[in-house]
């Protein structure tokens, strides 16, 4: 059944209600906390913590432009570092925006305009993401197993879902008719003919792409996604012990996956509004303040605020509409 013009209407409505929601949310959870108490607890960042906060974020984009750069090279196409670094600020910021941070996907429009055809360039962000959600499921897993009691069936729970992605990963991996499938059925909207030609092609490039994860390169991408994942978590860290939460490293592992989980569903933008609630529930089951859990959500938008305006320079110094000249597909 083709989608219609109206169908695409009311799903923008919808996801837009669902913005609404999240931000209205976000708005009674303030109402109802002490924020004389949040101010105060942002009022012992130290100059150290700033500082380290900065130089951690860095550190962290830098390390995954050198992911998302690997992943190209081993398509075939250069890009140097330094604007591996500004593209993927940009994207950064741009994700901030967008529900579901879909924005990110930039990245493949900047490699479309320095001359990477459409299919290759859309899968290095799905396989950037791809990598992202795999550590982050693994993360989550561990810290859940290693800190029982949040909620109940906690680890049966936490197995079946390990479980399901991993065999969602293996299908897909071995079976990548699968993925132009779906993909498909996302794009069944379009016309048919010449556009709906090329998107067909573009969906089938982008899926053969996986054969280009060689072993040598893959254990790179590896090990920089670990490292990215340290720095992240790190960040998070510091800045819990800077407001002073209360919340042991365990709760802070669980509690930052939980809400990193949250942000990538796109009804919302960057979490806001679910993210605060999800940290209330899980702060409250270990006797934590909602006061705790709403200063500890604040710092992820104080994070995405000094991504942003990172992201917002790089954005400024190299926009869209400037061709890129040193991205090459071989």
């Amino acid at each position: 059944m083709r989608v219609t013009e109206m169908e695409f209407s009311q799903k923008k409505i919808l996801r837009t209600a669902f913005q609404i929601a999240g931000i209205a949310l976000f708005v009674v959870i303030l109402s109802r906390v002490d924020l004389r108490s949040v101010r105060d607890s942002f009022s012992g960042l130290s100059f150290l913590h700033m500082s380290g906060t900065v130089l951690i974020l860095l550190s962290f984009t830098l390390v995954k432009a050198m992911r998302w750069r690997t992943i190209v090279k081993m398509q075939g196409g250069e890009i140097s570092l330094v604007r591996a670094f500004a593209i993927y600020s940009s994207a950064l910021y741009l994700g901030f925006l967008t529900p579901g941070r879909l924005g990110d996907f930039i990245k493949s429009i900047y490699l479309m305009r320095g001359g990477m055809s459409a299919g290759k360039a859309v899968y290095s962000s799905v396989a950037d993401r791809l990598f992202d959600l795999g550590f982050l499921v693994l993360i989550g897993f561990a810290s859940l197993v290693s800190f029982p009691g949040i909620f109940n069936n906690q680890i049966l729970l936490s197995g079946i879902l390990l479980v399901s992605v991993a065999v969602v990963f293996l299908v897909l991996f071995w079976r990548r008719d699968l993925l132009s499938r779906i993909a498909g059925k996302f794009l069944s909207g379009a016309s048919e003919g010449s556009l709906r030609g090329n998107i067909d092609k573009g969906i089938g490039e982008a899926v053969g792409e996986f054969s280009t994860l060689r072993h040598s390169g893959l254990a790179l991408v590896i090990l920089l996604s670990a490292i990215a994942w340290v720095l992240h978590f790190g960040v998070f860290i510091l800045l819990a012990d800077g407001v002073g939460t209360g919340a042991s490293f365990h709760i802070l592992i669980v509690s930052v996956s939980a809400a990193i989980f949250t942000a990538l569903i796109p009804v919302s933008l960057s979490g806001l509004g679910t993210r605060e609630l999800v940290l209330i529930m899980v702060f409250s089951r270990v006797g934590l303040s909602r006061e705790a859990a709403v200063t500890f959500s604040l710092s992820f938008i104080l994070v995405y605020l000094i991504q942003g305006v990172t992201g917002l320079v790089c954005w400024l110094v190299a926009p869209l509409e400037k061709k890129t000249e040193d991205v090459n597909d071989e």
